[in-house]
């Protein structure tokens, strides 16, 4: 398949702002599932420069300063993807003990570890333990916390904010895909098995009243490791794997390592952000 993508975020100043310094991650992914085949980022007011550089976990970083005084700032990336089938077979066994050790190895060591908005404790290993008890497959015991979630949590836009801990949503069985995506890493990484935030849009046709937000709206969902397949994209909020509707922007830790802008500036003042996103499939 193949999408335009428009993703525009306005930040609206109370008094004006300067020396104010960014980073995007708003550039698609080029990997074995789809192909970024343009990218273009407009800046109002114009800024100094946009820089390109890859972060720790390899995603593209665009960063962007404007100096000047300024009581809007607007940012719009356009790019064009095309998502291709995974044609891998997972319905072969996946066994546990191919998670041994995997903790001692750098290239998991991140994805089994608390960060910054996924904790790790007692709780969620009580809690993910009794969801995979009797499941001695690592594909299925991913598949079986997935479903967890999307049984037993309720999509319900408002119920929480970007800095919610997931110790709180968790209990309320309520949220939204960030937080989903962080319940299911947190639930997965606590039985050993890797796991990593993913950013990125989901392509709904004819959206419905309960996904009328995913071509309007960025969207979450998580990649579990699988000793054999590698690394596979689950959704929580739809119960799903992830297929070519998914566009992926980057990955990593959770949300805290992949945020859209992330920024500062100078000047005390109130704001108030809008976003918009609008994704057309061109066939």
């Amino acid at each position: 398949m193949k999408f335009s993508i428009s993703h525009t975020t306005t930040y609206h100043y109370s008094k004006p702002v300067w020396d104010s310094f960014n980073d995007a991650h708003l550039c698609p992914v080029s990997d074995d599932y789809q192909d970024c085949q343009s990218f273009h980022l407009e800046i109002t007011p114009l800024s100094t420069s946009i820089l390109r550089r890859l972060d720790f976990f390899t995603n593209q970083v665009h960063h962007f300063e404007v100096m000047a005084p300024h009581d809007s700032l607007t940012v719009t990336a356009r790019s064009v993807v095309a998502t291709f089938v995974d044609a891998r077979d997972l319905s072969l066994a996946v066994p546990l003990a191919g998670l041994t050790g995997l903790e001692r190895d750098d290239r998991f060591y991140d994805f089994l570890s608390r960060s910054p908005r996924v904790g790790l404790g007692p709780m969620w290993t009580h809690e993910a333990e009794a969801i995979v008890r009797g499941i001695e497959d690592v594909r299925l015991r991913a598949e079986a916390i997935m479903r967890f979630i999307y049984e037993q949590f309720s999509y319900a836009s408002g119920s929480t904010h970007v800095a919610s801990k997931i110790e709180e949503v968790f209990p309320q069985r309520r949220g939204v895909c960030q937080d989903f995506a962080h319940i299911m890493i947190a639930l997965c990484r606590a039985v050993g098995i890797p796991t990593r935030y993913v950013s990125g849009y989901f392509y709904v046709e004819r959206p419905t009243a309960a996904s009328a937000n995913d071509t309007t709206a960025s969207h979450a969902w998580v990649e579990c490791y699988l000793p054999g397949p590698g690394w596979v994209a689950y959704d929580p909020t739809h119960n799903r794997r992830a297929d070519q509707k998914y566009i992926k922007l980057a990955g990593g830790r959770d949300y805290e390592d992949v945020r859209p802008l992330a920024g500062t500036h100078r000047g005390a003042a109130a704001v108030q952000m809008e976003v918009s996103v609008v994704i057309e499939s061109l066939g």
